[in-house]
């Protein structure tokens, strides 16, 4: 503690197949197509440049200031058509920039937010396959959101 009683918090460990319902479906279908768990957490790590166990919760206070103020960037950038600018939004955040922390969480709320309000597979696919370093096809963007759907129905 500090001489004001204050304790240091310390982030959160976020594990992104199990802490978040996307990235569980994203696992889920990456494993049914015989691929490894190992490979597809390896190229997140990688595409974040973020070692094993560096992944974290954005704190709450940031989280529910950021969750507002994202969401009307990003509408503001789609009622332009500007996809391009949602597109480098949604990963930057996702490895943090400028001063900014990497923010694996909300950049996967996001995603699960425009996957299931608005028809955007090619910017999602895009995104996705940026951040896990891979060339996801449209077709495993639609078996993404068949597969949230689903459980989100239970």
């Amino acid at each position: 503690m500090s001489p004001g009683g204050n304790m240091e918090k310390k982030p959160f460990p976020f594990d992104p197949f199990q802490d978040s319902l996307i990235g569980e479906k994203i696992l889920g279908l990456w494993l049914s197509d015989h691929k490894s768990e190992k490979d597809l957490r390896e190229r997140l790590e990688h595409s974040l440049g973020l070692g094993p166990n560096l992944i974290f919760f954005t704190p709450n206070a940031d989280k529910q200031k950021l969750m507002v103020s994202y969401p009307t960037e990003i509408r503001k950038y789609l009622e332009s058509k500007d996809y391009e600018l949602v597109q480098k939004l949604l990963i930057q955040i996702a490895r943090g920039y400028g001063d900014k922390q990497p923010a694996l969480d909300i950049s996967l709320e996001l995603i699960e937010w425009l996957l299931t309000g608005f028809d955007l597979d090619e910017l999602i696919k895009q995104v996705l396959s940026t951040i896990f370093e891979f060339p996801f096809d449209i077709e495993f963007v639609h078996r993404v959101r068949s597969e949230y759907i689903k459980e989100l129905r239970g």
